[in-house]
Protein backbone atom coordinates (compact mmCIF):
# COMPACT_ATOMS: atom_id res chain seq x y z
CA UNK A 1 0.00 0.00 0.00
CA UNK A 2 1.08 3.58 -0.56
CA UNK A 3 0.34 6.81 0.92
CA UNK A 4 -1.96 8.95 -1.80
CA UNK A 5 -3.08 11.91 0.82
CA UNK A 6 -1.62 14.10 -1.85
CA UNK A 7 -4.47 12.72 -4.44
CA UNK A 8 -7.00 12.98 -2.05
CA UNK A 9 -6.36 16.49 -1.01
CA UNK A 10 -5.77 17.60 -4.82
CA UNK A 11 -9.36 15.82 -5.60
CA UNK A 12 -10.99 17.28 -2.43
CA UNK A 13 -9.12 19.69 -1.09
CA UNK A 14 -11.50 20.21 2.48
CA UNK A 15 -12.69 17.99 5.21
CA UNK A 16 -9.32 16.06 5.96
CA UNK A 17 -6.02 18.00 4.61
CA UNK A 18 -4.72 20.76 4.13
CA UNK A 19 -1.40 22.59 2.73
CA UNK A 20 0.90 23.92 4.75
CA UNK A 21 3.16 26.91 4.35
CA UNK A 22 5.16 25.05 1.40
CA UNK A 23 2.32 23.02 0.19
CA UNK A 24 3.33 20.03 2.17
CA UNK A 25 -0.39 17.88 3.65
CA UNK A 26 -0.90 18.74 7.08
CA UNK A 27 -3.19 17.64 9.10
CA UNK A 28 -6.43 19.41 9.31
CA UNK A 29 -7.97 18.87 13.19
CA UNK A 30 -10.36 21.10 12.98
CA UNK A 31 -11.93 18.71 10.54
CA UNK A 32 -11.37 15.67 12.49
CA UNK A 33 -12.31 17.05 16.06
CA UNK A 34 -15.04 19.98 14.55
CA UNK A 35 -16.90 22.82 16.35
CA UNK A 36 -16.82 22.26 20.22
CA UNK A 37 -18.69 19.33 21.47
CA UNK A 38 -19.84 15.93 19.97
CA UNK A 39 -23.92 15.10 20.35
CA UNK A 40 -23.87 11.71 21.39
CA UNK A 41 -25.85 9.16 23.39
CA UNK A 42 -24.69 8.27 27.45
CA UNK A 43 -23.81 4.43 28.82
CA UNK A 44 -27.60 3.74 27.91
CA UNK A 45 -29.27 4.82 25.17
CA UNK A 46 -32.72 5.39 26.84
CA UNK A 47 -33.61 7.08 29.64
CA UNK A 48 -37.07 8.16 31.16
CA UNK A 49 -36.26 11.15 33.08
CA UNK A 50 -34.66 12.94 29.95
CA UNK A 51 -36.15 15.15 27.40
CA UNK A 52 -37.98 12.77 24.55
CA UNK A 53 -36.95 9.56 26.25
CA UNK A 54 -33.61 9.00 25.78
CA UNK A 55 -29.70 10.20 26.56
CA UNK A 56 -28.39 11.97 23.42
CA UNK A 57 -27.27 15.56 23.89
CA UNK A 58 -23.95 17.04 23.37
CA UNK A 59 -21.23 16.97 25.33
CA UNK A 60 -18.81 19.73 24.62
CA UNK A 61 -14.85 18.31 23.99
CA UNK A 62 -13.75 20.35 27.38
CA UNK A 63 -14.80 17.06 29.28
CA UNK A 64 -12.36 15.09 27.79
CA UNK A 65 -9.54 17.84 27.92
CA UNK A 66 -9.80 19.07 24.46
CA UNK A 67 -9.63 23.04 23.42
CA UNK A 68 -9.07 24.90 20.64
CA UNK A 69 -5.39 24.90 21.29
CA UNK A 70 -4.90 21.67 22.08
CA UNK A 71 -6.69 19.62 18.85
CA UNK A 72 -3.51 18.67 17.57
CA UNK A 73 -2.57 16.51 20.47
CA UNK A 74 -6.03 14.90 20.64
CA UNK A 75 -6.73 14.62 16.74
CA UNK A 76 -4.26 11.74 15.96
CA UNK A 77 -3.67 11.35 12.19
CA UNK A 78 -5.23 9.96 9.24
CA UNK A 79 -3.43 8.14 6.13
CA UNK A 80 -4.94 7.69 3.28
CA UNK A 81 -3.65 4.53 1.70
CA UNK A 82 -3.73 2.87 -1.78
CA UNK A 83 -3.07 -0.76 -3.00
CA UNK A 84 -3.03 -1.93 -6.62
CA UNK A 85 -5.41 -4.75 -6.26
CA UNK A 86 -8.73 -6.03 -5.07
CA UNK A 87 -12.09 -3.95 -5.40
CA UNK A 88 -11.73 -2.32 -2.33
CA UNK A 89 -8.41 -0.04 -3.03
CA UNK A 90 -9.29 3.00 -0.82
CA UNK A 91 -8.46 3.01 2.98
CA UNK A 92 -8.78 5.89 5.04
CA UNK A 93 -6.88 4.87 8.95
CA UNK A 94 -7.03 7.40 11.69
CA UNK A 95 -4.68 6.34 14.44
CA UNK A 96 -4.81 8.56 17.65
CA UNK A 97 -1.67 10.46 18.29
CA UNK A 98 -0.10 7.91 21.48
CA UNK A 99 -0.59 5.28 18.76
CA UNK A 100 1.55 7.00 16.29
CA UNK A 101 4.04 8.21 19.03
CA UNK A 102 3.95 4.56 20.08
CA UNK A 103 4.70 3.06 16.36
CA UNK A 104 7.39 5.56 15.55
CA UNK A 105 9.03 4.29 18.78
CA UNK A 106 8.76 0.99 19.03
CA UNK A 107 6.89 0.99 22.18
CA UNK A 108 3.35 -0.65 21.41
CA UNK A 109 2.43 -1.97 25.01
CA UNK A 110 -0.16 -4.64 22.54
CA UNK A 111 -0.82 -5.93 19.23
CA UNK A 112 -2.30 -2.98 17.14
CA UNK A 113 -6.51 -3.80 17.32
CA UNK A 114 -8.64 -2.46 14.40
CA UNK A 115 -12.21 -0.83 13.84
CA UNK A 116 -13.40 -1.02 10.76
CA UNK A 117 -16.79 0.06 9.34
CA UNK A 118 -18.44 -0.92 6.43
CA UNK A 119 -20.13 2.40 4.71
CA UNK A 120 -23.77 1.59 2.61
CA UNK A 121 -23.32 0.44 -1.13
CA UNK A 122 -22.66 2.95 -3.82
CA UNK A 123 -24.88 2.04 -6.63
CA UNK A 124 -26.30 5.49 -6.88
CA UNK A 125 -25.36 7.48 -10.55
CA UNK A 126 -23.12 9.88 -8.43
CA UNK A 127 -20.68 6.57 -7.80
CA UNK A 128 -21.17 4.89 -10.91
CA UNK A 129 -20.34 7.80 -13.14
CA UNK A 130 -17.07 8.94 -10.98
CA UNK A 131 -14.18 7.24 -12.80
CA UNK A 132 -11.77 5.89 -12.65
CA UNK A 133 -12.48 4.79 -9.10
CA UNK A 134 -11.91 5.71 -6.82
CA UNK A 135 -9.16 8.81 -8.24
CA UNK A 136 -12.41 9.90 -10.65
CA UNK A 137 -14.81 13.13 -10.49
CA UNK A 138 -18.06 12.86 -11.59
CA UNK A 139 -18.19 13.83 -14.95
CA UNK A 140 -21.68 15.91 -14.38
CA UNK A 141 -20.62 18.21 -11.67
CA UNK A 142 -17.09 17.30 -10.99
CA UNK A 143 -17.42 16.07 -7.60
CA UNK A 144 -14.80 13.07 -6.47
CA UNK A 145 -17.44 11.23 -4.31
CA UNK A 146 -15.66 8.25 -3.16
CA UNK A 147 -13.15 10.19 -1.52
CA UNK A 148 -15.89 12.56 -0.29
CA UNK A 149 -17.60 9.23 0.75
CA UNK A 150 -14.79 8.12 2.84
CA UNK A 151 -14.39 11.79 4.49
CA UNK A 152 -17.95 11.71 5.57
CA UNK A 153 -17.73 7.70 7.18
CA UNK A 154 -14.22 9.07 8.41
CA UNK A 155 -15.21 12.39 10.29
CA UNK A 156 -17.38 14.84 8.69
CA UNK A 157 -20.90 14.01 8.59
CA UNK A 158 -20.96 11.20 11.33
CA UNK A 159 -17.94 12.62 13.66
CA UNK A 160 -16.48 9.14 13.73
CA UNK A 161 -13.16 10.13 14.86
CA UNK A 162 -14.73 12.35 17.49
CA UNK A 163 -16.65 9.14 18.92
CA UNK A 164 -13.40 7.27 19.50
CA UNK A 165 -11.69 10.40 21.07
CA UNK A 166 -14.71 11.18 23.45
CA UNK A 167 -15.89 7.81 23.91
CA UNK A 168 -12.35 6.11 26.04
CA UNK A 169 -10.95 10.06 26.74
CA UNK A 170 -9.80 8.25 30.69
CA UNK A 171 -7.90 5.81 28.40
CA UNK A 172 -5.08 4.85 26.91
CA UNK A 173 -6.32 4.10 23.36
CA UNK A 174 -5.08 1.00 21.26
CA UNK A 175 -7.06 1.12 17.82
CA UNK A 176 -6.62 2.34 13.95
CA UNK A 177 -10.30 3.05 12.73
CA UNK A 178 -10.61 1.87 9.16
CA UNK A 179 -12.93 3.43 6.42
CA UNK A 180 -12.63 0.92 2.92
CA UNK A 181 -13.92 3.11 0.41
CA UNK A 182 -15.94 0.39 -1.81
CA UNK A 183 -16.01 0.63 -5.79
CA UNK A 184 -19.73 0.55 -6.73
CA UNK A 185 -18.91 -2.74 -8.46
CA UNK A 186 -17.95 -5.88 -6.09
CA UNK A 187 -18.87 -4.09 -2.68
CA UNK A 188 -16.64 -5.42 -0.52
CA UNK A 189 -16.38 -8.47 -1.67
CA UNK A 190 -12.06 -8.59 -0.93
CA UNK A 191 -13.31 -7.90 2.52
CA UNK A 192 -15.97 -10.17 3.66
CA UNK A 193 -14.03 -13.11 4.14
CA UNK A 194 -12.24 -14.55 7.26
CA UNK A 195 -8.47 -14.82 5.07
CA UNK A 196 -9.43 -11.41 2.89
CA UNK A 197 -10.38 -9.40 6.05
CA UNK A 198 -7.00 -10.44 8.11
CA UNK A 199 -4.86 -10.13 5.23
CA UNK A 200 -5.72 -6.71 4.28
CA UNK A 201 -5.66 -5.29 7.88
CA UNK A 202 -1.89 -7.00 8.46
CA UNK A 203 -1.26 -5.51 5.08
CA UNK A 204 -2.66 -1.66 6.62
CA UNK A 205 -0.64 -2.73 10.22
CA UNK A 206 2.57 -2.96 7.97
CA UNK A 207 2.10 0.18 5.18
CA UNK A 208 1.66 2.13 8.65
CA UNK A 209 5.06 0.67 10.41
CA UNK A 210 6.75 1.54 7.27
CA UNK A 211 4.72 5.37 6.68
CA UNK A 212 5.90 5.69 10.49
CA UNK A 213 9.39 5.07 10.13
CA UNK A 214 9.38 2.24 12.99
CA UNK A 215 12.12 0.24 14.10
CA UNK A 216 13.16 -2.69 11.65
CA UNK A 217 11.69 -5.40 13.71
CA UNK A 218 8.04 -4.25 15.41
CA UNK A 219 7.88 -5.28 18.57
CA UNK A 220 4.53 -7.36 17.17
CA UNK A 221 4.70 -8.67 13.74
CA UNK A 222 0.76 -8.99 13.38
CA UNK A 223 -2.82 -7.62 13.98
CA UNK A 224 -4.77 -7.39 17.41
CA UNK A 225 -8.48 -7.62 18.23
CA UNK A 226 -10.22 -6.61 15.30
CA UNK A 227 -13.94 -5.07 16.02
CA UNK A 228 -16.73 -4.28 13.12
CA UNK A 229 -19.28 -2.44 12.19
CA UNK A 230 -22.13 -1.78 9.28
CA UNK A 231 -24.72 1.22 8.64
CA UNK A 232 -27.58 0.65 6.93
CA UNK A 233 -27.40 -0.77 3.53
CA UNK A 234 -23.76 -1.92 4.25
CA UNK A 235 -25.57 -4.69 6.61
CA UNK A 236 -25.58 -7.22 4.20
CA UNK A 237 -21.81 -7.28 4.23
CA UNK A 238 -21.71 -8.58 7.92
CA UNK A 239 -24.31 -11.02 6.65
CA UNK A 240 -22.23 -12.58 4.56
CA UNK A 241 -18.98 -12.69 6.58
CA UNK A 242 -20.73 -14.03 9.54
CA UNK A 243 -22.63 -16.78 7.38
CA UNK A 244 -18.46 -17.83 6.87
CA UNK A 245 -18.31 -18.86 10.40
CA UNK A 246 -15.76 -21.34 11.63
CA UNK A 247 -12.59 -21.53 12.96
CA UNK A 248 -10.35 -19.74 11.22
CA UNK A 249 -7.97 -17.65 13.34
CA UNK A 250 -10.07 -14.06 12.03
CA UNK A 251 -12.74 -15.67 13.85
CA UNK A 252 -11.28 -17.55 16.93
CA UNK A 253 -8.51 -14.93 18.09
CA UNK A 254 -9.00 -11.32 15.97
CA UNK A 255 -12.70 -10.66 15.53
CA UNK A 256 -14.07 -9.73 19.44
CA UNK A 257 -16.61 -6.96 18.52
CA UNK A 258 -20.17 -6.69 16.45
CA UNK A 259 -22.03 -3.39 16.01
CA UNK A 260 -24.95 -3.14 13.59
CA UNK A 261 -26.52 0.48 13.18
CA UNK A 262 -29.91 0.04 11.89
CA UNK A 263 -28.92 -2.33 9.09
CA UNK A 264 -31.54 -2.15 6.27
CA UNK A 265 -31.62 -5.76 4.45
CA UNK A 266 -34.42 -5.59 2.02
CA UNK A 267 -37.03 -3.52 1.35
CA UNK A 268 -39.63 -5.42 3.58
CA UNK A 269 -40.30 -7.34 6.65
CA UNK A 270 -40.50 -10.10 4.14
CA UNK A 271 -36.88 -9.48 3.10
CA UNK A 272 -35.18 -8.07 6.18
CA UNK A 273 -36.12 -10.85 8.69
CA UNK A 274 -34.52 -13.84 7.40
CA UNK A 275 -31.31 -11.93 6.60
CA UNK A 276 -31.17 -10.65 10.04
CA UNK A 277 -32.14 -14.12 11.35
CA UNK A 278 -28.88 -15.28 9.30
CA UNK A 279 -26.65 -12.45 10.81
CA UNK A 280 -27.97 -13.10 14.12
CA UNK A 281 -27.72 -16.89 14.16
CA UNK A 282 -23.83 -16.26 13.02
CA UNK A 283 -23.28 -13.99 15.66
CA UNK A 284 -24.57 -16.75 17.80
CA UNK A 285 -22.21 -19.22 16.97
CA UNK A 286 -19.06 -17.20 16.76
CA UNK A 287 -19.76 -16.31 20.56
CA UNK A 288 -20.37 -19.86 21.31
CA UNK A 289 -16.67 -20.68 20.67
CA UNK A 290 -15.09 -17.09 21.23
CA UNK A 291 -15.18 -15.99 24.91
CA UNK A 292 -14.97 -12.36 24.01
CA UNK A 293 -17.38 -11.89 21.65
CA UNK A 294 -19.68 -8.86 22.04
CA UNK A 295 -22.35 -7.71 19.95
CA UNK A 296 -24.74 -5.09 19.94
CA UNK A 297 -27.44 -4.12 17.05
CA UNK A 298 -29.31 -0.97 17.00
CA UNK A 299 -32.41 -0.89 14.69
CA UNK A 300 -35.55 0.57 13.86
CA UNK A 301 -37.63 -2.48 13.59
CA UNK A 302 -39.23 -3.95 16.10
CA UNK A 303 -39.10 -7.55 14.13
CA UNK A 304 -35.28 -7.28 14.61
CA UNK A 305 -34.94 -6.51 17.93
CA UNK A 306 -37.90 -9.29 18.79
CA UNK A 307 -35.93 -12.03 16.77
CA UNK A 308 -32.58 -11.16 18.74
CA UNK A 309 -34.48 -11.37 21.99
CA UNK A 310 -36.07 -14.48 21.29
CA UNK A 311 -32.68 -15.91 20.43
CA UNK A 312 -30.30 -15.38 23.26
CA UNK A 313 -26.69 -15.79 22.68
CA UNK A 314 -25.18 -18.82 24.53
CA UNK A 315 -22.79 -19.55 27.03
CA UNK A 316 -25.34 -18.35 29.87
CA UNK A 317 -25.77 -14.86 28.15
CA UNK A 318 -29.20 -14.93 28.72
CA UNK A 319 -30.98 -11.46 28.13
CA UNK A 320 -32.08 -9.87 32.00
CA UNK A 321 -31.48 -6.46 31.67
CA UNK A 322 -34.48 -4.36 30.36
CA UNK A 323 -36.12 -1.01 29.70
CA UNK A 324 -38.92 -0.36 27.88
CA UNK A 325 -40.04 3.50 27.52
CA UNK A 326 -43.20 5.10 25.99
CA UNK A 327 -42.03 7.58 24.34
CA UNK A 328 -45.43 9.53 24.31
CA UNK A 329 -45.33 9.38 27.84
CA UNK A 330 -41.80 11.26 28.22
CA UNK A 331 -41.55 15.12 28.14
CA UNK A 332 -41.35 16.39 24.81
CA UNK A 333 -38.15 18.73 23.29
CA UNK A 334 -41.22 19.97 20.62
CA UNK A 335 -44.28 20.87 22.71
CA UNK A 336 -45.86 21.94 20.01
CA UNK A 337 -45.76 18.88 18.68
CA UNK A 338 -46.98 16.61 21.72
CA UNK A 339 -49.98 18.90 21.18
CA UNK A 340 -51.27 18.04 17.52
CA UNK A 341 -53.17 14.88 17.04
CA UNK A 342 -51.78 11.95 14.92
CA UNK A 343 -49.81 9.26 14.97
CA UNK A 344 -48.06 8.22 18.35
CA UNK A 345 -44.25 7.88 18.75
CA UNK A 346 -44.53 4.33 20.26
CA UNK A 347 -42.34 2.10 22.62
CA UNK A 348 -38.10 2.04 22.48
CA UNK A 349 -36.51 -0.91 23.92
CA UNK A 350 -33.28 -1.34 25.64
CA UNK A 351 -31.76 -4.93 26.58
CA UNK A 352 -28.42 -6.66 28.15
CA UNK A 353 -27.08 -9.71 28.43
CA UNK A 354 -25.97 -10.83 32.02
CA UNK A 355 -22.44 -10.50 30.58
CA UNK A 356 -23.15 -7.31 29.63
CA UNK A 357 -21.83 -7.96 26.16
CA UNK A 358 -24.37 -8.31 23.99
CA UNK A 359 -27.15 -5.49 23.56
CA UNK A 360 -30.17 -4.85 21.47
CA UNK A 361 -31.93 -1.59 20.90
CA UNK A 362 -35.19 -0.64 19.25
CA UNK A 363 -35.96 3.32 18.50
CA UNK A 364 -39.10 2.77 16.00
CA UNK A 365 -39.52 4.56 13.02
CA UNK A 366 -42.39 6.11 14.34
CA UNK A 367 -40.52 7.97 16.82
CA UNK A 368 -38.98 10.50 13.99
CA UNK A 369 -40.43 12.88 12.04
CA UNK A 370 -38.34 11.86 9.29
CA UNK A 371 -36.77 8.74 9.25
CA UNK A 372 -35.76 8.57 5.68
CA UNK A 373 -37.12 8.69 2.39
CA UNK A 374 -37.94 6.69 -0.24
CA UNK A 375 -38.30 7.69 -3.79
CA UNK A 376 -40.65 5.79 -6.63
CA UNK A 377 -39.61 7.36 -9.80
CA UNK A 378 -40.73 11.24 -9.39
CA UNK A 379 -42.53 10.54 -6.56
CA UNK A 380 -41.03 10.58 -2.55
CA UNK A 381 -42.50 9.24 0.37
CA UNK A 382 -41.50 10.06 4.19
CA UNK A 383 -40.88 7.21 5.97
CA UNK A 384 -41.75 8.64 9.76
CA UNK A 385 -44.23 10.38 12.11
CA UNK A 386 -44.06 13.60 10.15
CA UNK A 387 -46.48 15.51 12.63
CA UNK A 388 -45.72 14.55 15.98
CA UNK A 389 -42.09 12.90 15.24
CA UNK A 390 -38.85 14.00 16.93
CA UNK A 391 -35.89 15.69 15.12
CA UNK A 392 -32.89 17.53 15.54
CA UNK A 393 -33.29 20.79 15.65
CA UNK A 394 -29.47 21.64 15.43
CA UNK A 395 -29.35 20.04 11.74
CA UNK A 396 -30.96 20.55 8.71
CA UNK A 397 -33.92 18.06 8.73
CA UNK A 398 -33.34 16.40 5.68
CA UNK A 399 -29.44 15.53 6.04
CA UNK A 400 -29.78 14.72 9.74
CA UNK A 401 -32.26 12.03 9.33
CA UNK A 402 -33.88 9.86 11.83
CA UNK A 403 -32.14 6.79 10.25
CA UNK A 404 -28.75 8.47 10.23
CA UNK A 405 -28.80 9.11 14.39
CA UNK A 406 -28.12 5.44 14.63
CA UNK A 407 -24.87 5.68 13.47
CA UNK A 408 -24.09 10.05 14.26
CA UNK A 409 -25.12 9.36 17.55
CA UNK A 410 -24.65 5.75 18.51
CA UNK A 411 -21.14 5.26 17.78
CA UNK A 412 -20.03 6.15 20.95
CA UNK A 413 -22.08 3.76 22.91
CA UNK A 414 -20.95 0.80 20.93
CA UNK A 415 -17.09 1.92 21.49
CA UNK A 416 -17.76 2.46 25.40
CA UNK A 417 -19.11 -0.49 25.81
CA UNK A 418 -16.10 -2.26 23.40
CA UNK A 419 -13.36 -4.75 25.96
CA UNK A 420 -11.75 -2.26 28.06
CA UNK A 421 -8.30 -4.04 26.68
CA UNK A 422 -9.54 -3.35 23.13
CA UNK A 423 -9.21 0.50 23.37
CA UNK A 424 -6.30 0.53 25.49
CA UNK A 425 -3.91 -1.74 28.03
CA UNK A 426 -3.71 0.40 30.98
CA UNK A 427 -5.39 3.99 31.99
CA UNK A 428 -4.28 7.81 31.44
CA UNK A 429 -2.71 9.00 34.19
Amino acid sequence: MRDVSRTVIDLHPVGLFRRGPSGEVEQDFGALLPGGDLRKFGWTILDKGASDGFSYRPVPFSAAGISDANKNAFGGRVFALERDSGTTRLFLVWLPTTLVNRIRNGTLLAPLNFHVLFHPLTYESEYTGTRPYWTGKNQVDGVPYYVRLGIRYLCSDFKAVAHHVMAVADREPNLAYVVPVAESTGNFQDLITPDGMLSTLNELYQTLLTLLQAPEKPRFDAVGHVMLSGYSRSGNRLVELMAQFGTKPFFTQHLIQLNAFDINLGNSDRERLPQLARLWEGARQWASVNKKARVYLYTAYRSHYDHCLNNPIPRGNRWDDSVHVNLDDVSWSDTAAKAKTGDKRGTASETYASSGRFGIVCLPTSFFRFYLANRHGDQEETVGNPVRGWHDGDYDLRRAHGHGLFLRGMMSHALAHGDPAFFAVRPVR
